[in-house]
């Protein structure tokens, strides 16, 4: 009877601590969403039955409504990715020149977050639009040096701009930029200004490559 007992007692509490193994590992997948001064603050679940712990927290964002009691990660990582991504689009509406780091900065962010692929191709237009207007303006600094080497250097910067998908209006622009500089480039007042280095450079790099 002793043995069948102690048996039975240590069965029991084997199961207790499976259960609450299980409701721990369960509890660690769930997400909660409180709005407190105007900030969506996420929580997620502790390894423990109950419990919980700070997330994230997002000032200005607008809570689902109605808030439910509890979330999982499919239902929370997009509103988090959403979020960083319009934080960046409130950048862009900063008049003045952009804070291209802090735009990339909260689009980084979203990426972590990114579970779908509609908002990752969201995120990465952006940081492509981010580069292509960092290379356009530094193409625009380049021109207005107007030395061969830096009419060369505008032409790469643009060049490799239109590898980052402008759309129809950029694609147009820096096209014309484009062409505008190779005719700079090769108009015969601009090629009488190269200077003998300049001129032996090409056979130079050419040498080179064969040996």
């Amino acid at each position: 009877m002793k043995k069948t007992t102690i048996f039975t007692i240590f069965i029991i509490i084997a199961a207790l601590i499976s259960i609450t193994l299980m409701a721990s590992r369960s509890n660690t997948d769930n997400y909660f969403i409180e709005y407190k001064q105007g900030a969506v603050e996420v929580w997620k679940g502790r390894f423990s039955p109950l419990g919980k712990e700070p997330f994230i927290m997002m000032p200005g964002a607008q809570p689902p409504n109605p808030i439910k009691e509890v979330y999982t990660r499919e239902e929370v990582f997009p509103l988090i990715a959403k979020y960083f991504i319009d934080k960046a689009d409130a950048v862009m509406d900063v008049p003045g020149l952009p804070d291209f780091e802090g735009m990339r900065t909260y689009l980084n962010k979203s990426l972590s977050f990114a579970i779908t692929e509609d908002l990752k191709k969201d995120a990465h237009i952006r940081l492509n639009k981010i580069d292509r207007m960092v290379l356009l303006y530094k193409a625009d600094i380049a021109l207005s040096k107007g030395t061969i080497s830096e009419l060369k250097t505008a032409l790469e910067y643009l060049k490799r701009a239109t590898l980052l998908g402008p759309d129809e209006i950029e694609s147009e622009l820096i096209t014309r930029k484009i062409a505008s500089i190779i005719a700079r480039i090769t108009a015969p007042e601009t090629v009488s200004e190269i200077t003998p280095a300049e001129q032996d450079a090409p056979a130079k790099e050419e040498s080179s490559k064969q040996q």
